[in-house]
């Protein structure tokens, strides 16, 4: 199975900002391998972002379904890192929001 992955690093106190490269991943995913919690710490760690609560993630991210019921889309999770400023290195603190969808593959027929 392919997943695509969306991270996206928030610091609601306005001291810090991280951006994050992964935008648009697409990721192999086989539950037996490894869980989507360990594939994501991996993911933010790559970027220099360190998972707190051992990469457990702390709610779920939502949107508005089909009906108006919300449907889950993908996990929040506290990261930091070390913000360097001012010749000064500091820690800070992020919620990280996940995004993950399944990629399924399309037949495109032959154009003659």
């Amino acid at each position: 199975m392919k997943i695509l992955i969306i991270i996206d690093y928030r610091d609601y106190t306005g001291k810090f900002w991280f951006d994050s490269s992964i935008k648009n991943k697409i990721v192999k995913y086989n539950p037996d391998e490894k869980t989507i919690h360990e594939i994501i710490k991996e993911l933010c760690e790559e970027e220099g972002m360190s998972l707190t609560y051992k990469g457990k993630p702390q709610g779920n991210v939502f949107i508005d379904g089909e009906n108006g019921e919300p449907k889950r889309i993908g996990y929040i999770y506290r990261g930091k890192s070390e913000i360097y400023d001012r010749n000064m290195t500091t820690i800070g603190n992020f919620d990280v929001w996940v995004t993950i969808k399944q990629i399924i593959d399309f037949d495109i027929e032959i154009v003659d």
